[in-house]
C-alpha cells in the first residue's frame, strides 16, 4: 500500500491557485491537530513567512477557512481552529450538513427514522398553501456526530406520489434533495430560514439524548425550486450544547 503523504509546501508550478493550496494544507493540519484547543492557528504574517507569499493569498485562504467553519478570527488576537463545536457556515448548501461535517474530518452519520406520505398538519397547510387532504412526503432524519445525536430534521415535500424513496435510498445519500434532482429533475435552489432558541419537548429530548426542557436551536426553512415554487418545509432541531452558527454581516 502506498502511504499518502500530506503536503506541507506549495507548488508554484501548479495550476491550482496559491491560496487554494495554502487552504488545503491548513485543512489537513487542522484535521490532524488532535484537539489543541485555544491555541492560535497562526497570524497572517506567520503564514506569509512560512509559504513565502504575499498577504493576498494568505488572506483569501483564511477567509475561506473562516467562511467554511474551520476557523474563527478575532481582531488583534489571531485565527483559531474550531475544535469542539461543529460550525454551520453562511454559504452551506441546502441539505449539505452531513457532507460538510465529513469534509472537516468529523465522524458524521445519519439515520432515517421515517419516510411516508402523510396529511399535512394544521400549521403546515398555510405554510405550503395546501388543503388538509393533500398528502405530502415526510422524511424524518437523525444526524449523529461521533454516534451522538446532533440534529433531528423533519422535511415535508409537496411532490408527485411517483417520487417515493425508501429508507435505504435515503440512507445511501446525504440529502433527499439530491435524489429529487437526479430522479425528477427538481432542483431546490433556495431556503428561507427562521432561527430561534427554545426548549426541547419530550419527543425532541428523547431523540437528541437531552433532558426535557433543555435549550435547543430550531431552524425552520421554506424550500423553493429554481422557478421560485414553494415546494417544501423543513424543521431542524439542534442540540444547543453541540452546535453553533457562523455568519458575516456587512456594514
Amino acid at each position: 500500500m502506498i502511504k499518502h503523504i500530506k503536503k506541507t509546501s506549495i507548488d508554484r508550478s501548479s495550476s491550482v491557485p496559491l491560496y487554494k493550496q495554502i487552504k488545503q494544507i491548513l485543512i489537513e493540519e487542522l484535521q490532524s491537530a488532535d484537539g489543541r484547543n485555544g491555541r492560535p492557528f497562526s497570524t497572517e504574517q506567520d503564514l506569509v513567512q512560512r509559504f513565502h507569499v504575499s498577504r493576498a493569498p494568505v488572506r483569501m485562504a483564511l477567509k475561506e477557512l473562516s467562511d467554511e467553519g474551520y476557523v474563527y478570527r478575532e481582531r488583534a488576537k489571531g485565527t483559531f481552529p474550531v475544535q469542539e463545536l461543529p460550525v454551520r457556515p453562511p454559504g452551506l448548501e441546502l441539505g449539505g450538513l452531513v457532507a460538510f461535517l465529513r469534509d472537516q474530518g468529523l465522524d458524521c452519520t445519519s439515520r432515517i427514522l421515517e419516510v411516508d406520505r402523510v396529511l399535512p398538519t394544521g400549521n403546515l397547510c398555510p405554510i405550503l398553501g395546501l388543503v388538509s387532504s393533500n398528502k405530502v412526503l415526510k422524511i424524518s432524519r437523525l444526524i449523529l456526530l461521533k454516534e451522538i445525536p446532533l440534529v433531528w430534521t423533519q422535511t415535508y415535500l409537496d411532490v408527485s406520489e411517483y417520487f417515493q424513496p425508501t429508507k435505504r435510498d435515503l440512507e445511501m445519500v446525504d440529502s433527499v434533495f439530491m435524489l429529487l434532482q437526479n430522479e425528477k429533475g427538481i432542483f431546490i435552489s433556495r431556503g428561507d430560514h427562521q432561527i430561534c432558541a427554545t426548549s426541547a419537548n419530550h419527543e425532541e429530548a428523547d431523540l437528541l439524548g437531552i433532558q426535557n426542557g433543555d435549550p435547543v436551536l430550531v431552524i425552520e426553512t421554506k424550500l423553493y425550486t429554481r422557478n421560485d415554487r414553494l415546494i417544501g418545509w423543513r424543521k431542524a432541531v439542534h442540540r444547543a450544547d453541540d452546535y453553533k452558527f457562523s455568519f458575516t454581516v456587512n456594514r
